[in-house]
């Protein structure tokens, strides 16, 4: 009867059966970037917390949003606050938005996963005595350890911007609030130039990098929409052509995480996604997230 009981439950409730991905053992490098760049990492962990704030105001008010413009004043509010008050430790997604974690179960996994990579490799290129065989060595041990996940880890095979623009629902969160884009943008151009900070040979070159990249962030987002002047989302091989170069399939897996969150973002804005509907474009869309065939580009000329 008890196993009926936790079948029948497992049925009804299937997103308790998604556990959230584990990296065992983590790196011994976890997390030293933020020892020596606090406020940089800091910054990472209010990115998660206003994204999954965004996600989540977004799918309670979806179809009720009677003014765009003030419900995206509201927000940006409550993001600034949080950006200038940043928590010392990465918040749980759970705790903050939790009906966007049960709507999107593997695109919030993929992304974990995802970001366990920006992690641990921003803490390889800031703490690596060597700078470079070694350093290198390092960091693609840790993406193999990432690829080896292959029912979670985002595909390093370049995608086109039709992933990202080419749906019936794309760019509808760019038009209805373009404050809310050009700041995610931000959060991903910051993330990108933090690496190509960390590729500097000797340290101080380092520590000067990455404090003007969070003075440019400020400045990215000191008047937003017109304070951030972005066309399209910010590629690795733009921002930071050095560590693009270098590795060529960690920038392209990051190029194709950032382009999930804009299908997500639209996904929740779009009148023409009915609310039913979310969850299972969430796994469709977080399947081609992962498939190295699905809007495969056959050439990217900007990873050499």
């Amino acid at each position: 009867m008890k196993s009926f009981v936790l079948i029948l439950c497992l049925m009804i409730f299937p997103i308790f059966a998604e556990a959230a991905p584990s990296w065992y053992p983590m790196p011994k490098e976890a997390y030293k970037f933020g020892e020596a760049y606090p406020e940089a990492q800091q910054l990472l962990y209010a990115f998660d917390y206003g994204h999954a704030l965004v996600y989540e105001r977004l799918l309670h008010n979806k179809g009720k949003i009677a003014n765009p413009k003030e419900f995206e004043k509201e927000i940006l509010r409550d993001i600034l606050v949080i950006l200038k008050n940043p928590p010392p430790v990465k918040v749980d997604e759970d705790d903050i938005a939790p009906e966007y974690v049960f709507t999107f179960p593997l695109m919030v996994n993929a992304f974990d996963w995802s970001h366990m990579l920006h992690q641990w490799v921003l803490d390889v290129l800031a703490t690596s005595e060597d700078r470079g065989e070694g350093m290198h060595r390092r960091i693609n041990e840790i993406f193999v350890q990432y690829k080896a996940n292959r029912s979670l880890a985002i595909t390093d095979v370049c995608k086109t911007m039709l992933f990202m623009d080419g749906h019936y629902f794309s760019k509808d969160f760019r038009r209805s609030y373009p404050s809310f884009n050009l700041l995610i943008w931000s959060y991903h151009w910051f993330q990108i130039r933090l690496y190509e900070a960390l590729m500097k040979p000797h340290r101080a070159e380092r520590d000067l990098a990455v404090q003007e990249t969070v003075k440019e962030f400020w400045t990215l987002i000191s008047d937003l929409p017109d304070s951030a002047e972005f066309d399209m989302m910010p590629e690795t091989a733009k921002e930071a052509p050095t560590f693009a170069r270098q590795f060529p399939l960690i920038a392209a897996a990051f190029d194709n995480n950032h382009m999930l969150h804009d299908i997500v973002s639209d996904i929740l804005t779009s009148n023409k996604v009915a609310a039913v509907d979310m969850r299972k474009l969430g796994v469709e869309y977080g399947r081609m997230a992962l498939d190295p065939q699905s809007f495969k580009s056959n050439k990217c000329a900007a990873y050499p």
